[in-house]
């Protein structure tokens, strides 16, 4: 055999038998691709049937396993050697192995996973990743309470429920009229005693007139009442000419003492025309408006509640032009010698009715005056605490 000149072409005529570089390496690229397909073709038709089978038995497994942090780290660690390998070939063998890289990954994968899981559940986590494939793929019995507990964290947390303001106290029920009395230092002593047995049930007693005059009876006669068991308020005789509201209201609370043990009604602006001229002390419906709401505040100041107001129509009429601004208090309304009262204009109804103040009362010496509260003993009570 003779040898080759170095500058001799090579040639299909005289090199029959040979191929060029090219075609060597098409060449071993199909042996190559051909092998491989052979390979997994042989792998997939024996792993086919086991994984199937596996796949149905583990599929609620693996639905959460493919998310599962071990997975991602598995493929990103893999990941850059499929690349260097599929580097080194052929494009088109490259592009073939990439396909069937990412088919066998996957399976590959997923069996991988499969083998952590059952490992773990046989010889316990042996490092984290384990560990949390494990608390991410739950054994099966576990699925149903798992994706119940999913669904609720799915569901919008609850909102917080402000706290209710406390539901209003029901109405105390209505009943028959109660009796009482009202007293001042003309009454001279009083025989509580008597005056709860002849069914009298409430009283006011005179606390003070305008700016000077106090009851000098009016501890023995209003703490007497409560000690026999009789429910008891204090009222202050208005005189709007001769001092300020304030002034007034604060000489009637001190005298008057007002506490809420239960047994006390509220104090009372007891309003009536001047003793001395029998009009309005000389002020306007404007200024008696505001004397009156200047009173009225002071009293709510200092005890937390609704002065009860005595009027009579007329004065209410004529001095107070009859205002519906204090239709919010109990009114306790003086009306002679008729078998209803009418409710003066500006109130929605009357609470107390002064009937007569000729009224006979065992315990007591001479007239007094007698006294309703319309809507029962219930609503009595309740008024006093």
């Amino acid at each position: 055999m003779n040898p080759e000149t170095p500058d001799q072409p090579r040639t299909p005529e005289n090199h029959d038998n040979a191929s060029t570089p090219k075609q060597a390496s098409t060449s071993a690229a199909h042996r190559a691709d051909q092998a491989l397909r052979t390979a997994a073709d042989r792998v997939r038709a024996w792993l086919a049937p086991l994984v199937e089978r596996v796949l149905r038995w583990l599929a609620p497994l693996l639905r959460r396993v493919q998310d599962a942090p071990v997975v991602r780290r598995f493929r990103e660690r893999v990941a850059p050697h499929v690349a260097a390998v599929q580097d080194k070939l052929p494009e088109p063998v490259a592009r073939a192995s990439r396909t069937r890289s990412m088919q066998a990954g996957a399976a590959v994968a997923a069996v991988g996973v499969v083998g952590l899981v059952i490992g773990t559940a046989v010889a316990g986590p042996a490092q984290p990743e384990v560990e949390e494939a494990a608390m991410a793929a739950p054994i099966p019995e576990q699925q149903a309470a798992l994706e119940q507990h999913a669904t609720l964290q799915q569901q919008p947390a609850p909102q917080p429920v402000e706290p209710q303001a406390a539901a209003p106290e029901p109405e105390a029920p209505l009943g028959p009229p109660v009796e009482g009395i009202d007293v001042s230092n003309h009454n001279g002593p009083i025989d509580w005693s008597k005056v709860a047995a002849d069914g009298k049930k409430f009283t006011f007693v005179l606390a003070t007139d305008g700016t000077s005059f106090t009851n000098p009876r009016y501890s023995e006669q209003y703490h007497g009442a409560k000690d026999a068991g009789l429910i008891a308020g204090a009222y202050h005789f208005a005189r709007p000419s001769s001092s300020s509201a304030e002034e007034q209201a604060n000489r009637f609370l001190d005298v008057a003492d007002y506490q809420a043990d239960g047994k006390t009604l509220p104090p009372v602006l007891d309003l009536e025309v001047d003793p001395n001229s029998g009009g309005c002390y000389g002020m306007s419906v404007e200024q008696m408006h505001q004397w009156t709401q200047t009173f009225n505040d002071k009293v709510k100041e200092r005890t937390g509640k609704e002065p009860i107001i005595y009027a009579n129509p007329s004065f209410w009429r004529e001095c107070m032009g009859s205002t519906n601004s204090f239709d919010g208090h109990p009114l306790w309304l003086a009306s002679y010698g008729v078998d209803s009262p009418t409710v003066p204009s500006g109130f929605s109804n009357w609470h107390f009715w002064q009937y007569t103040d000729e009224g006979s009362v065992a315990g007591i010496n001479g007239n007094t005056d007698l006294n309703q509260f319309q809507e029962g003993m219930a609503r009595l009570e309740k008024l006093a605490r």
